[in-house]
């Protein structure tokens, strides 16, 4: 599945906006079975993290403390002890699970367009219910401690497309000073840009917005987004529990057919306030051991990404054109008990990001405010502005309204059920007033485009009840 069919669902608020993202990496069963313990112990509705879950992930997936002191599963030893006595003329020890450290999984959606005159249904022969993507997914993930400071991590999906390596990392945790404080990453994997994990909605398949604006205007077909599995490396860690930190160097994007690398580089830093420390050491029990998840709690986070892109130009596709965007931009999130509001926002700019090359600028917003009502069942409401202005044309935005259901039917099967509503301003539409599909790039990016055509004019608006979207996972 290319990476600009899905952010552009969840982005430009097309049919499944819940559904078709890039698939989700989690805390998988795996660890579960490692440690003889609950899903539940380090997630809500899969794959939204509890506070101690967000920890785990942050350590490298390991337990606070000494790692292998909790675990529970089997494993062969590879090497003696004895071995550490004479490193460097033999081999440093580890361990491996006695079973396979793998868990599978499915995702898909199911569909349903309550008005007959929105965009999608106009444009698919007036489809009224989908049920072509109610299995669109299969995914194969492996998790693994090594020893106490090194893991391993990965993800196969299974589309439509073929498979893809969407994760292969190995992760070297305490590599210097106290404990969490320096971890290096190599692989391929998101960004950390945030102080959560990337699929930390209950609505949504990530937290923080994507907007791929070169494919917006079609001048790339496999655009740069922020969140995104990239292959490079990073560095990261937690400073007393209460300062996180990550910068790393990337591979970014490039669609162009020579030999031309990317080299995209970040920076993030978060802080806490109140709640589990941020790498859960000195965790004690809940006071409310039916209440895992609450705590009260204050995270605020910055972070500034460069890219450099590069495709073909829409003149002459034989040549390169290279296109580098900085974005600025930060998120925060409080709770109070059973409560959570996430809020962020990034400004983007782009060198050469439109159709003619010229630059743009990109605002987006997003927020999500749930509350757990029961373990199994949480409503929210996800808000998402985005818009482009761009050199010498005309400003548009779009405003999509999620209000939705999370379920988990059972620990490892979940279903989600969102409604779509859209409020563009500034599009072309033709004359019935259906907005313009854009042109270029791999295939129609749905509803709402944000892209200045010739005929839009900054009073052209639309309003639209998209789709009801129902989003079904199980995990094994």
């Amino acid at each position: 599945m290319s990476m600009l069919r899905s952010v552009s669902v969840v982005v430009l608020g097309a049919v499944v906006a819940v559904a078709l993202p890039s698939s989700p990496a989690w805390a998988i069963p795996a660890f579960a079975r490692k440690y003889g313990t609950s899903c539940l112990t380090c997630h809500t509705v899969y794959p939204k993290l509890t506070p101690f879950g967000e920890a785990f992930r942050r350590n490298g997936y390991r337990f606070p403390g000494v790692d292998s002191d909790y675990v529970k599963q089997d494993t062969v030893p590879l090497g003696q002890d004895a071995n550490k006595k004479t490193f460097p003329n033999s081999v440093w020890p580890n361990t491996i699970p006695i079973s396979a450290p793998i868990a599978f999984g499915v995702n898909g959606q199911l569909n349903i367009f309550p008005d007959k005159n929105a965009s999608v249904p106009r444009a698919n022969n007036d489809i009224r219910v989908a049920v072509d993507q109610l299995i669109a997914e299969g995914h194969m993930w492996v998790g693994a401690a090594l020893d106490d400071s090194i893991t391993v991590w990965g993800e196969i999906t299974i589309a439509d497309g073929g498979a893809d390596v969407e994760h292969a990392q190995v992760l070297f945790n305490d590599i210097v000073g106290p404990k969490h404080a320096v971890n290096l990453v190599v692989g391929k994997g998101f960004s950390t840009i945030s102080s959560f994990g990337a699929h930390s909605s209950f609505l949504a398949d990530q937290m923080i917005t994507n907007f791929p604006v070169t494919g917006v205007y079609g001048t790339s077909t496999d655009p740069f987004v922020l969140v995104d599995n990239y292959s490079g490396l990073e560095l990261n860690g937690v400073l007393g529990g209460l300062v996180d930190y990550s910068a790393g160097w990337n591979g970014g994007k490039n669609t162009f057919t020579s030999s031309f690398n990317s080299q995209n580089w970040y920076a993030h830093a978060g802080v806490k306030l109140g709640g589990m420390p941020l790498d859960g050491e000195g965790f004690t029990a809940p006071a409310d051991a039916m209440h895992p998840w609450a705590e009260t709690s204050l995270t605020l986070d910055g972070f500034v990404y460069r890219s450099s892109e590069h495709f073909p130009q829409p003149a002459d596709t034989t040549l390169s054109v290279h296109d580098s965007s900085m974005t600025y931009g930060g998120d925060l999130r409080g709770q109070l008990g059973s409560a959570e509001l996430d809020a962020g926002y990034y400004r983007q700019h782009h060198e050469r990001g439109t159709a003619t090359l010229d630059s743009v600028d990109a605002d987006v917003i997003w927020g999500e405010l749930s509350y757990i009502v029961f373990p199994w069942m949480v409503p929210a409401l996800r808000v998402e502005r985005l818009a482009l202005s761009p050199s010498g044309g005309s400003s548009v935005s779009n405003l999509h309204l999620m209000p939705g259901v999370a379920f988990l039917i059972r620990a490892n099967i979940k279903v989600v059920a969102v409604v779509n509503v859209e409020i563009g301003k500034g599009y072309a539409a033709d004359a019935s007033g259906a907005p313009l599909a854009w042109s270029g790039g791999s295939g129609d990016l749905g509803s709402f485009v944000l892209s200045p055509m010739a005929d839009a004019t900054p009073t052209t608006s639309r309003n639209e009840l998209e789709s009801i979207a129902v989003f079904m996972a199980w995990a094994i």
